[in-house]
């Protein structure tokens, strides 16, 4: 037994902090990730839909090809969140690429269809404007040669204001397709993939 008094005097190393590592463990069946098995199990009821349609087997086949759909979806909603392997992440990847082009496509077809349905409707407007204009020119044409002035004056004023509607029609109509070829463009942004370029 030693004596408290031949007990060295030592100095205690500082305390580093480090903060704590936490690691999620993922369960394995046979071997594979929950997400492995899922995708593999989908891949094996593709496999064998396709072979029970191929054999004649309709009702089989298809319903084997709709399990392996509802897998593989799963398997992507699965990937998207967790994204831990590569191929995880190329599947997400691919998801959410094909949602944005999916949503890219669905604003451009309404934009362009309301600008379609705006420019038709400016074109109607134009071509009574110009039948209309047809017949003020008719009737200005007899008023002149009658020689009544203020029918004359009266024709020609109501002729140019027909016009100046016909163009601010067309005008209208250029602004409508420049404004959906805008909102494209903007939308067409929001879908380009990323460029890095290494700094110069």
């Amino acid at each position: 037994m030693t004596d408290d008094a031949d007990t060295d005097a030592f100095q205690a190393p500082p305390e580093i902090e480090t903060p704590a590592e936490y690691e999620r463990v993922q369960p394995h069946y046979f071997g594979l990730s929950p997400a492995g098995l899922v995708i593999g199990i989908a891949a094996v009821a593709f496999g064998a839909g396709v072979a029970a349609l191929v054999t004649g087997h309709l009702a089989v086949g298809i319903l084997l090809l709709v399990a392996a759909l509802l897998l593989a979806a799963l398997y992507v909603e699965q990937a998207r969140r967790s994204r831990s392997s590569s191929f995880d992440r190329v599947a997400a990847a691919a998801v959410d690429h094909t949602r944005a082009l999916a949503g890219f496509t669905g604003a451009s077809v309404r934009t362009w269809t309301r600008a379609g349905r705006e420019v038709t409707r400016l074109r109607f407007e134009a071509n009574r404007l110009a039948r209309e204009r047809s017949q003020l020119q008719y009737a200005l044409g007899g008023a002149a040669f009658d020689g009544d002035e203020a029918r004359v004056a009266e024709l020609r004023e109501r002729l140019q204001k027909c016009v100046e509607q016909i163009e601010e029609c067309a005008a209208q109509a250029r602004r409508a397709v420049d404004s959906a070829r805008a909102r494209t463009s903007r939308e067409r942004l929001a879908v380009a993939s990323t460029e890095i370029r290494k700094p110069s």
